[in-house]
């Protein structure tokens, strides 16, 4: 146990802390890369990191309000296989997984959060490699223990369940997957100027969601729309970036939004940060930094971190005439990691208005904030989530 328990500690310091120094041997996000469906949204050998993301806005059709979190990280154990080196055991891992699940009981105002982490090894946990299904006709499925997300013909199914909290739900696609990046790069998403500082990445939002969830052995029949991340790479994050704010916006015209703001150490904007503008055709367009233009109205002191989070934001994209107000749904919506990772971060609920193109508009979706300062304003180290972005 005791080895075990070290294990555990060096990994999640090693996934949660990574920045960009060269991972020598794994694959690099430099080039344009093609992305099939739903080839790839299986795993993908050789790079360093990945993640399959899901949060959702839902409600039980009387009035209360939740939303929920379900992330599988996946870390490569070493750029060579365990038969490449040497080991033959059924508990030698390539892989390590870790997973953080939560539920904002918006109504309730409680927030639930739970973690577990786990080798690739023994069927344990895993996820299906990403290739021509005619050679695997099984379905693609990411697992850590009893968690799981597994692709059908149109979307997916989640499944967990740990400590007092459970999802059950069915995903149904409405958009087919955008892919993030610059006009010729699309799936390419820079994080920085260095060669390989980048992943690959896509999302696919507006997920319409149905299925249930558990809150202390209550359940709950519920409805919504979700919106699912994919992402992986190898060299992400600088030293001198301090963390991000990332937004998931889905509005109820159909239409969808994602937008991430890297900030450097010295309080500047990264140049490289991005977004992307979906309509409700499935049409994108790309977002440049200097397309938009975030402030922040209203911040809180987390009691147990003592961590400021900028929550209420505006959000303007001059050339698209969007202009959306985004509220988080609940203060307290932060994600303390003890067993996993040791770290803390926001990821949390949100209510936006507002209106494009002279329209008022209205819908909800998802804030992350890592990196975030003390009250007293001293820096804190960088939580990266594995190059979350």
């Amino acid at each position: 146990m005791i080895k075990r328990a070290a294990i555990l500690i060096l990994l999640a310091a090693s996934v949660l802390t990574h920045a960009a120094d060269e991972p020598a041997g794994f694959k690099q996000a430099i080039e344009p890369r093609t992305l099939n469906f739903p080839n790839d949204h299986g795993s993908h050998a050789g790079f360093e990191t990945e993640w399959w993301y899901v949060t959702g806005n839902l409600n039980d059709g009387a009035g209360h309000e939740f939303g929920y979190q379900f992330t599988i990280f996946r870390r490569a154990a070493d750029v060579k296989s365990a038969q490449e080196r040497g080991r033959t055991s059924v508990w030698a891992p390539t892989d390590f997984y870790l997973g953080h699940l939560a539920i904002s009981d918006i109504s309730g105002k409680q927030f639930s959060f739970e973690e577990d982490l786990m080798r690739g090894a023994a069927d344990l946990a895993g996820a299906t490699e990403a290739g021509p299904q005619d050679k695997n006709p099984d379905p693609i499925k990411v697992w850590l223990r009893e968690w799981s997300m597994i692709r059908t013909a149109n979307g997916w199914t989640l499944k967990a369940a740990q400590g007092d909290i459970a999802l059950d739900l069915s995903l149904t696609e409405t958009l087919q997957p955008v892919l993030h990046g610059r006009p010729g790069e699309e799936g390419l998403s820079h994080k920085g100027a260095k060669p390989g500082q980048a992943s690959y990445y896509y999302s696919v939002p507006q997920l319409t969601t149905t299925g249930s969830l558990s809150l202390k052995s209550k359940a709950y029949a519920v409805t919504g729309k979700s919106w699912m991340d994919h992402e992986f790479g190898s060299n992400q994050l600088s030293k001198d970036q301090a963390g991000w704010e990332w937004f998931a916006i889905e509005l109820t015209d159909g239409s969808a939004l994602m937008l991430y703001q890297l900030r450097n150490r010295d309080g500047s904007l990264e140049p490289a940060s991005s977004g992307t503008w979906t309509d409700a055709q499935g049409k994108s367009t790309h977002l440049p930094a200097s397309a938009f233009k975030t402030t922040s109205s209203r911040a809180w002191v987390s009691p147990k971190t003592e961590r400021k989070y900028a929550l209420d934001w505006h959000v303007e994209i001059s050339g698209a005439q969007i202009a959306l107000d985004v509220r988080a749904a609940q203060d307290d919506q932060e994600v303390r990691s003890a067993k996993s990772a040791g770290i803390s971060y926001y990821e949390g609920a949100v209510h936006v208005s507002g209106s494009v193109s002279g329209k008022s508009v209205s819908g909800f979706g998802y804030l992350e904030i890592t990196g975030a300062p003390s009250a007293s304003g001293k820096s804190e180290a960088q939580d990266s989530l594995g190059g979350r972005l």
